[in-house]
């Protein structure tokens, strides 16, 4: 039989992916400007520099939008009639808590 995933199991696939997305481009542009570059140094000093360099931007810049982007995209796909204002409010933090940046 079927059984519904745990819910910590999603939540951490959820974060999985929102971190891929914001890993995969950062990388891609920055070995594509920077990749010849690179190659003029030792292997593991051009490894140290690329990963410091995109550890910064992903953790600052890239997690940040991914993250936005994926709590509108959350809101947008949310079934109105939970969410409209004529519902009742049985928690109303529910969803400013769910698009925090701190949410994992």
């Amino acid at each position: 039989m079927y059984s519904q995933p745990d819910h910590s199991l999603m939540a951490r696939l959820k974060k999985t992916t929102r971190i891929w997305f914001a890993v995969y481009p950062t990388v891609l542009v920055f070995l594509t400007v920077f990749g010849d570059a690179l190659r003029e140094f030792p292997f593991p000093l051009g490894v140290l520099v690329s990963t410091l360099v995109v550890v910064i931007i992903v953790s600052n810049v890239t997690e940040p939008l991914v993250g936005k982007a994926f709590c509108h995209l959350g809101s947008t796909f949310r079934k109105p009639d939970l969410h409209s204002e004529t519902a009742p409010l049985v928690n109303n933090t529910a969803s400013t808590e769910r698009c925090a940046p701190s949410d994992n």
